[in-house]
């Protein structure tokens, strides 16, 4: 899935790239709204128009309701409605494909630059909820923005050309005054306005996620310590202000759509007032005259929808830039860095970390490790042990101490695409097995696959499976187990050669036998650069350096 890099302009994100990965889909889907906008649209207008001049036919005289053509225009209306069912049903199709292939292109591609980027960004990534929120928050942009928008318009000038052509232009030109303030500046100026809005919103939503998720981490301790009320009650004043500027932003809302409502309806005075004189001096038969009026109210629907989504574009531009800030361009600083040298000396004196709000960590961690060494971490649960692994990754800052990379301050080289870092949380996505693999390293063969797969115990696995390389494996890598959704992405890793290799758990979810190749490969291939591991399996490699965490 190449396509996904299209999302970026360089190191940004903007939301005017988010059509381009599915460019296809999205105009079968745009191509089949329009289709469906027209279809009912015209099918209210030209149903007003047949019913009225049927009626109109028989009541002049008997003689022209005998020969008024009949069939034609039903035959017209029951195929706008068919073209009207089988558009809306096509386009729901095609929209929720284009938001899923969105969906899957925004976290592959941004998944594909934090495994190649710095790995300073540990707040974001530790927060998931809000980064997947921020993923799913920009579909909304083609969904909700882009196409209503464009519906809309061409509708506009579809009514107004209409108009010139069965009436005169100057009632186009007074018919369209206010339909283009309900179409365009009301909703523009709405969008403006709800760019602040939607900030706020972003930011209110995360704090009162946090007020709620924060504590439920430690709910038994706060249960047993009687301490819950005081957070739930933190909780509820946070909500509270959400819910109060929910309801503030609803009744913003409400009066853009007031507007738009007036300004159609001024539009339907004017038509009728004008329409009637032109009536009066058989200029515009009243048939006509109703079909336009019809058209007009069928429009309405199309133009309310943008005022009601005039938070959309200030969301979608928060989450833009919440998520340009996990992957920042790099700076001058960052290229002044020096190049990592061959022969490395990794050194920790005394470092002591811990997450923000976590009871305990790692606690005066020393070690020395060269080329070709392996320093296996072990110790209880809850010890520090992954977070002294977030520290080596450059994934969280030390609270103490100092960590070296040959006696010189670790953050004086430049580590990018230098570190291979399994944590705990994986990665997999909704994508195939060559997919998850390939954004390890894009240009991987297919070769390259298979061999990292043997490397990992898993080629017997992926050829007993009917689609192999392109074995799906669902959100989150559920359509394999644990074990080998981990060894999964282990195999990700494997497919570049890395100075410093970090491995959290690498062994869970698998037999003693596939433990043991497991280690002698990361052995083989680990041999030029550092290994580190943290892991509560026995040790096996005898002459590892082994330290304990959590010990004083």
């Amino acid at each position: 899935m190449k396509h996904y890099h299209l999302l970026w302009s360089g190191q940004q994100l903007k939301l005017s790239n988010l059509l381009l990965s599915r460019k296809g889909v999205w105009m079968l889907a745009w191509l089949l709204g329009q289709a469906t906008a027209i279809a009912s649209i015209a099918l209210l207008a030209l149903s007003g128009w047949f019913i009225t001049a049927a009626g109109l036919a028989g009541v002049v005289n008997l003689a022209t309701a005998y020969t008024f053509n009949y069939f034609t225009p039903a035959g017209v209306i029951r195929l706008l409605a068919i073209v009207r069912t089988a558009g809306r049903y096509g386009e729901r199709l095609g929209s929720h494909d284009a938001v899923l292939g969105l969906l899957a292109d925004l976290r592959s591609s941004l998944f594909a630059r934090l495994a190649t980027g710095k790995q300073q960004q540990s707040a974001s990534l530790r927060q998931m909820h809000r980064l997947l929120s921020d993923i799913e928050l920009l579909n909304n942009w083609p969904l909700s923005v882009v196409l209503p928008w464009l519906w809309a318009l061409i509708m506009l000038l579809c009514i107004l050309g209409l108009t010139s052509i069965v009436a005169n232009g100057l009632l186009a030109l007074y018919l369209g005054i206010p339909l283009l303030l309900a179409t365009v500046l009301i909703p523009a100026v709405a969008v403006w306005y709800g760019q602040s809005w939607g900030r706020q919103q972003a930011e209110q939503a995360e704090q009162r996620r946090s007020a709620l998720l924060q504590p439920l981490e430690a709910l038994t301790a706060l249960l047993q310590w009687q301490q819950w009320p005081r957070f739930a009650t933190a909780f509820l004043a946070e909500d509270r202000i959400y819910v109060h500027e929910q309801l503030r932003q609803q009744q913003l809302a409400g009066k853009v759509v007031l507007l738009q409502q007036v300004c159609l309806a001024v539009a339907a005075a004017m038509l009728l007032w004008l329409g009637s004189t032109l009536s009066g001096n058989g200029s515009l038969s009243v048939a006509m005259l109703l079909a336009l009026l019809l058209a007009v109210f069928g429009f309405a629907e199309l133009v309310l929808v943008l005022g009601m989504n005039m938070m959309t574009y200030g969301l979608c531009r928060a989450a833009c830039v919440r998520l340009n800030a996990i992957v920042p361009a790099q700076t001058l600083e960052e290229c002044a860095k020096q190049a990592l040298p061959i022969r490395l000396h990794l050194q920790a004196r005394g470092i002591s970390a811990r997450w923000p709000d976590a009871l305990n960590g790692a606690e005066n961690v020393n070690f020395d490790v060269f080329n070709g060494d392996i320093l296996l971490l072990q110790g209880a649960s809850g010890a520090g042990k992954s977070t002294l692994l977030s520290v080596l990754a450059d994934e969280l800052q030390s609270a103490s101490g100092k960590l070296y990379c040959n006696q010189q301050p670790f953050s004086a080289w430049q580590w990018q695409g230098q570190i291979a870092y399994l944590a705990q949380q994986l990665d997999i996505f909704d994508l195939t097995l060559a997919e998850n693999l390939r954004l390890g390293k894009a240009e991987a063969t297919d070769d390259e696959l298979w061999a990292v797969l043997t490397d990992v115990g898993l080629a017997v696995w992926a050829e007993k499976q009917p689609e192999k390389l392109d074995t799906p494996l669902g959100e989150y890598g559920a359509a394999v187990s644990g074990g080998q959704a981990r060894r999964i992405a282990l195999a990700r890793l494997l497919l570049r050669p890395y100075a410093l290799m970090i491995l959290d758990e690498p062994f869970a979810g698998i037999d003693e036998h596939t433990q043991t190749a497991l280690a002698s490969m990361l052995r083989r291939h680990q041999q030029h650069g550092i290994l580190i591991v943290a892991s509560h399996q026995l040790n096996p490699w005898p002459d590892a350096q082994v330290l304990h965490i959590g010990r004083s």
